[in-house]
């Protein structure tokens, strides 16, 4: 899958085209294979377009204002867009931009922001002031770090592997009062890679397993009936042998009315 870089800003407004500039600086270098280089600018709706074009990972280079020094520079990973339901054709912010590729379905598996604290944005300018010029080395290392850490191939084992393991944390969450709504935050408690907890979950409700909570604030996810009755299953295959008795009083048995506020187990243990 291919990685597409994009550079937003206004140009004829000092800092602001910050992300312009280093997508020019990108391409003074050699190509790379399956990297593609987009000078967004302020029309947002282009990135949009051009994300219908499947592509598993999104390097945004924008100004960015987080009440650093200027010149500071910022790498983020993008974790949750926010929805939209309309369509602005400039969307010159990048986050409005997402969020009508999410409409979309056009949203890459990983989303990164390369920003710059600009130091100034309102005069009519073509020139970076002196310290967000200073900041492009860092952004371009900070890309070409990103780019040598590509995603591997996947692995169906290990996709498998996930699957269990999110199934077998959700139903967990939810036996333990903490559920039944979970966000991915929650389950990146347990798990470390929040592209693969992401791509696992959309599988989950694609496969009926789960389904995402309506009314919640932020995207999250609940076990369907059936995701329950596997996620149930695979936590006691893998841990039945050791929940002969819990510190609270249940037992490891699904059926058991300890789970559902009975009469604590009196079996040995």
């Amino acid at each position: 899958m291919r990685t597409l870089i994009a550079g937003f800003g206004n140009v004829l407004r000092g800092d602001d085209g910050f992300g312009v500039e280093v997508i020019r600086r990108l391409r003074e270098r050699d190509p790379i294979a399956d990297v593609e280089l987009m000078e967004v600018g302020t029309a947002g709706i282009r990135l949009a377009q051009e994300l219908l074009t499947p592509c598993g990972r999104l390097i945004i280079v924008d100004a960015m204002t987080r009440g650093g020094a200027p010149g500071t520079v910022y790498l983020e990973r993008v974790e949750s867009v926010d929805s939209t339901g309309e369509v602005d054709l400039h969307l010159a912010v990048p986050s409005r931009a997402l969020a009508v590729a999410k409409a979309l379905g056009a949203l890459p598996a990983e989303v990164f922001i390369v920003g710059c604290e600009p130091a100034e944005v309102d005069e009519l300018t073509t020139q970076l002031t002196p310290p967000v010029q200073a900041g492009i080395e860092l952004a371009l290392r900070h890309v070409d770090r990103l780019l040598s850490d590509g995603p591997r191939p996947p692995d169906p084992v290990d996709d498998l592997r996930r699957r269990d393991e999110i199934l077998q944390i959700m139903f967990w969450l939810h036996g333990e009062g903490l559920g039944p709504d979970v966000s991915p935050a929650d389950i990146l408690r347990f798990l470390d890679d929040a592209a693969a907890v992401q791509a696992t979950l959309r599988q989950l409700v694609e496969e009926s397993f789960a389904e995402v909570s309506p009314g919640s604030t932020g995207v999250r996810y609940r076990l369907t009936g059936l995701g329950i009755r596997e996620g149930r299953r695979r936590f006691l295959d893998e841990f039945e042998p050791y929940l002969a008795r819990h510190a609270h009083g249940e037992c490891g048995s699904a059926d058991c009315s300890c789970h559902a506020g009975g009469a604590e187990c009196r079996g040995p243990g």
